[in-house]
């Protein structure tokens, strides 16, 4: 989640984007929502550690396509037609909120410039992720504001970015780091961060995903940019941004947006499917049979902990829903 000017102007030349361009980030997790699922299954998702649920949600991406299974049915329905292969990336990366850190889905989306995705089809694509994936909420932010976009609003952010590669547990560990140092930035309301590339060209160097945006929660500035800018340099090989000109840690204003749905009170997914425009019949009937395909996995998932062979399942029984 590079340098600091370069954040603001994207060169996307290798993937037919102009060099004037940004791009947003999509943060959804495989792992469900309490509401959907229930506080004692969560919790037995959660027990089974990181690099586990990594490799879950590493099955359910590369072997199961259940990110681009939701790109190909919203684009067959008419829903989106400029999100594609060109503007937009995908992998396994960690995302931290309120103390917890999960594998996450980070897509990296070219929004401005020659074959780049709208606004309104990165929208619908992130709440039908959320949809799908039986999210309470979901994450999109842009490294640049723009009062255009009318579904993002502007909210303070820092970058920390590690000096090579960084492991989705290596992620964690700094963000627990981060709590020792000011826990309001770690467990406090909205403290979190997502493991994203933040070079010149994120979608085509998204593997080198060694960065950490962190958004600000519901704390000061100045007790962000301070709890932050500690942790980064008592931690060997990383590095803060933005600075200002007078070297001492700032922020930058990012475009971001946070859909979400109550499954208690709307248990059909309205709070996602209302953001989803005029869909057709066919559309809603695909989108829930993925939304089952999920709730599967999940099932699968528990039935492998409650028999507690979670590593022999993963590794060699796991089987797309």
């Amino acid at each position: 989640m590079a340098g600091i000017l370069t954040w603001m102007i994207l060169n996307y030349a290798m993937l037919g984007v102009s060099s004037m361009s940004a791009q947003t980030y999509v943060s959804v997790e495989p792992i469900p929502s309490q509401d959907v699922v229930g506080a004692a299954n969560l919790n037995k998702i959660l027990s089974i550690g990181y690099s586990n649920l990594e490799l879950w949600g590493q099955r359910l991406l590369n072997d199961c396509h259940i990110v681009q299974n939701v790109i190909n049915t919203l684009s067959a329905g008419g829903a989106i037609q400029s999100v594609n292969t060109g503007n937009t990336v995908y992998l396994v990366a960690a995302g931290g909120f309120e103390a917890v850190t999960d594998p996450t889905y980070v897509l990296t989306i070219a929004d401005s410039g020659t074959g780049a995705a709208t606004a309104n089809d990165i929208w619908v694509l992130d709440n039908a992720l959320g949809y799908a994936l039986n999210q309470g909420g979901t994450a999109q932010f842009g490294l640049v504001y723009n009062n255009k976009n009318p579904f993002e609003f502007a909210l303070d952010y820092a970058i920390a970015t590690h000096g090579g590669s960084l492991s989705g547990q290596q992620a964690q560990s700094f963000f627990n780091y981060l709590g020792t140092i000011d826990p309001a930035l770690w467990s406090g309301t909205d403290a979190g961060f997502t493991q994203i590339n933040a070079s010149a060209s994120p979608v085509t160097n998204y593997l080198l995903d060694n960065s950490m945006l962190f958004l600000i929660g519901s704390v000061s500035k100045q007790e962000f940019t301070q709890g932050l800018f500690t942790a980064v340099t008592t931690t060997p090989n990383m590095t803060y941004s933005p600075l200002g000109n007078n070297g001492k840690p700032t922020t930058a204003k990012a475009g971001a947006a946070f859909p979400g749905n109550d499954w208690i009170t709307y248990p059909n997914g309205d709070g996602y499917l209302i953001n989803l425009g005029s869909s057709s019949p066919q559309l809603l009937n695909d989108l829930a049979a993925l939304r089952q395909r999920h709730l599967t996995a999940v099932n699968n998932l528990l039935d492998a902990i409650n028999k507690g062979n979670v590593s022999k399942y993963l590794n060699n029984q796991f089987k797309c829903p």
